[in-house]
C-alpha cells in the first residue's frame, strides 16, 4: 500500500467486518499493513475488532 491511507476508512471497513464474524478477513487485511498504519489504526479500531486482529495466530 502507499503512505496516503485513509485509516478511518480502513478502520470502519475493519469494524464491520469484526462485528459481521469475518475474522479472517480482518487479519488478512491487518497482516498487509505496515506497521506505522498498524499503529495508527489502533486509535480507530472498536473493541472487538481490536481484539480480532491482536490475537495471535492458531
Amino acid at each position: 500500500m502507499t503512505d496516503m491511507v485513509d485509516c478511518e476508512k480502513l478502520a470502519g471497513v475493519l469494524n464491520r467486518a469484526s462485528a459481521q464474524g469475518k475474522a479472517g478477513f480482518c487479519k488478512m487485511l491487518w497482516g498487509n499493513q505496515s506497521e506505522s498504519v498498524q499503529s495508527k489504526l489502533l486509535q480507530f479500531l472498536s473493541d472487538e475488532a481490536r481484539t480480532v486482529v491482536t490475537q495471535p495466530p492458531a
